[in-house]
C-alpha cells in the first residue's frame, strides 16, 4: 500500500515534468543544462520528435499514476472460511404423517 502511493506519486511528478503545457519552459532549461553536449544538438535538431515523445510519456505516466493511485479492493485476495461440516444425522428431518 505504501509503495503503491510512492509509485503513483513518482508517475505524477514525471507527468508534471513532461506535460506539453510546461514543455516550452522545461525544454530550454534542459538545453541550458545540456549545453555543449551532442544530446543538446540532437534535441534542437529533432525538437518535434522530442515534443511528441514527451506528450506520449505524459499520457502514459498520468494514466499509470491514476491507476496506481486507486486504493485496492479491501476484499481482494481474501480467502473465504470453509463451512463447518454438518453431519446429516444432526439435521432434524421432518416426518410426513
Amino acid at each position: 500500500m505504501f509503495w503503491q502511493k510512492i509509485r503513483s506519486g513518482v508517475m505524477f511528478v514525471i507527468s508534471f515534468i513532461t506535460c506539453p503545457c510546461h514543455l516550452p519552459l522545461t525544454m530550454p532549461l534542459a538545453l541550458v543544462l545540456l549545453a555543449g553536449t551532442p544530446l543538446a544538438v540532437w534535441i534542437t535538431q529533432h525538437s518535434g520528435w522530442v515534443y511528441g515523445i514527451m506528450a506520449g510519456v505524459f499520457l502514459l505516466s498520468l494514466a499509470l499514476g491514476f491507476v496506481w493511485m486507486r486504493s485496492p479492493n479491501e476484499n481482494a485476495g481474501e480467502v473465504c472460511e470453509p463451512r463447518s461440516n454438518v453431519s446429516i444425522s444432526s439435521v432434524p428431518i421432518a416426518k410426513n404423517k
